[in-house]
């Protein structure tokens, strides 16, 4: 099977000094092309999002506000990020790569975004650094066209995607699963379909646990036509946000975990991979590269 993956070089957004370092996307990118794992011919560029895309879950309001590229000095106070012009079309483009990465999945059982991930932005405002929710955007998307019924959203970035489940709150055909560090951002939590709090310091043998008896239950639960992985890599134990205490192997079984249930039941899955502030930038970088290496191995194996 030939293994897509989705990136534009418009991810790159600079905010010098900020702690989220959107060239992380593009390193990690690049590490995956020195390794072989894919070549230029991979790169599929992905296509921004219509004004009525971003709609589906966002208000009329914001999204005029991130297409037109008008915001508010709140905006960007709110966003905890200079809102500049790069940054959202950064986040526009992003949102359209994991649409695509969702639109693969369809079609080949796997989507990969080199980016993506943005679970702290709300109907009408963005947070914790995200402006758009780009799973939101897709899974509705897809919902509106008629190709899926019900989706899960398997977060597993160290903080509660909050945006997310303020987005799906009672909606039953998506289903929201976060394990998050539950002592870091955002201090006042949403109610994810299923939350499973972390404390502070949680090491590879208690997450991995945790994650292998609450994923089949959340899979039961949602009983999805496609899921969304959001790999982030702050569950690092070198992050200087997340609080968690994972090293390089606990963080590649969980990604293997994950993507193995996913093709064991037969469920489509995008992978996105939003944050890590590693105080090794190559650290992030490896554990990104990491998390869709093991996808593809995942999935080539299932093609042989």
């Amino acid at each position: 099977m030939g293994i897509k993956i989705i990136f534009s070089p418009k991810y790159t957004a600079r905010v010098p000094g900020h702690v989220f370092r959107a060239d992380k996307f593009e390193a990690a990118l690049n590490l995956l092309l020195a390794e072989k794992v894919f070549s230029r011919k991979d790169i599929v560029e992905p296509a921004r999002p219509s004004r009525a895309d971003l709609e589906l879950a966002h208000t009329r309001a914001w999204a005029r506000r991130n297409l037109e590229f008008k915001f508010a000095p709140a905006d960007s106070a709110r966003a905890e990020i200079k809102l500049t012009r790069s940054v959202a079309e950064a986040h526009l483009l992003n949102t359209g790569g994991t649409i695509k990465a969702a639109e693969l999945a369809l079609e080949t059982g796997l989507g990969l975004n080199c980016g993506g991930g943005s679970h702290h932005a709300f109907p009408d405002h963005g947070e914790g650094f995200c402006l758009i929710n780009d799973m939101a955007v897709a899974v509705k998307k897809l919902q509106k066209s008629g190709r899926i019924r019900r989706a899960l959203i398997i977060d597993l970035d160290a903080h509660q995607g909050n945006g997310t489940a303020a987005i799906f709150r009672g909606d039953r055909r998506v289903f929201t699963f976060s394990m998050h560090n539950d002592a870091i951002y955002p201090e006042n939590k949403e109610k994810s379909s299923l939350d499973i709090p972390l404390r502070p310091g949680c090491r590879d043998g208690e997450y991995l646990a945790l994650l292998r008896a609450g994923l089949p239950r959340a899979f039961e639960r949602a009983r999805p036509d496609l899921a969304v992985f959001v790999a982030g890599a702050d569950v690092y134990r070198g992050d200087m946000l997340g609080g968690l205490k994972l090293t390089l192997g606990g963080i590649e079984k969980r990604d293997s975990f994950v993507l193995s249930e996913c093709r064991r039941r037969g469920v489509p899955v995008a992978v996105v991979l939003s944050g890590g502030y590693a105080k090794n930038f190559r650290d992030t970088v490896r554990i990104h590269a990491a998390t869709l290496k093991t996808a593809v191995r995942e999935y080539s194996r299932a093609g042989k």
